[in-house]
């Protein structure tokens, strides 16, 4: 894979119908940010059943997880680590996947899509996190480009 291909990784995610809120460069996008990222970062429903259909996916996709010991492929080894509730960043065929959740900052994905807005993005409608929840993540982030991302969502916000 050279480049990931967000608009078919986002379309795997949404028919396989699985739960999810897109948080991080993305949801920079639909708040009016320009930014490249390398990769699309979400928070999912935790319930099994969604991590089941996720770990799946992934697998299908031939998503790999590198831990520190092993590189995991497998749908059960995948869904224990995301059942874990820890950061998970899988890469795939069609790009790389990051479930952020465990993160310290980061809301539930129960709290996420209750404040998230449906937005188009490469063809597809999906869930993105309120501008409000993006902000206190930057913020509770911390780091230099969550920083910079800041001021440009404030000079997005002048722009509306």
């Amino acid at each position: 894979m050279t480049q990931p291909a967000f608009d078919r990784l986002l379309g795997a995610l949404v028919e396989a119908d699985i739960r999810f809120v897109i948080v991080g460069g993305l949801a920079l996008g639909a708040w009016g940010v320009v930014r490249g990222t390398r990769d699309v970062d979400v928070v999912v429903d935790q319930a099994t059943e969604n991590l089941a259909n996720l770990a799946s996916l992934a697998a299908t996709h031939g998503g790999q997880v590198h831990t520190r010991d092993a590189f995991v492929s497998t749908a059960p080894a995948i869904e224990d680590l995301l059942a874990s509730g820890a950061r998970v960043e899988i890469d795939t065929e069609i790009g790389p996947l990051d479930v952020v959740q465990g993160l310290a900052g980061v809301p539930s994905y129960g709290e996420l899509s209750a404040r998230a807005v449906a937005v188009e993005l490469f063809g597809h409608t999906v869930p993105v996190c309120s501008e409000d929840d993006l902000r206190a993540m930057k913020a509770a982030a911390g780091r230099a480009r969550d920083l910079a991302d800041l001021e440009d969502l404030d000079s997005a916000a002048e722009g509306r």
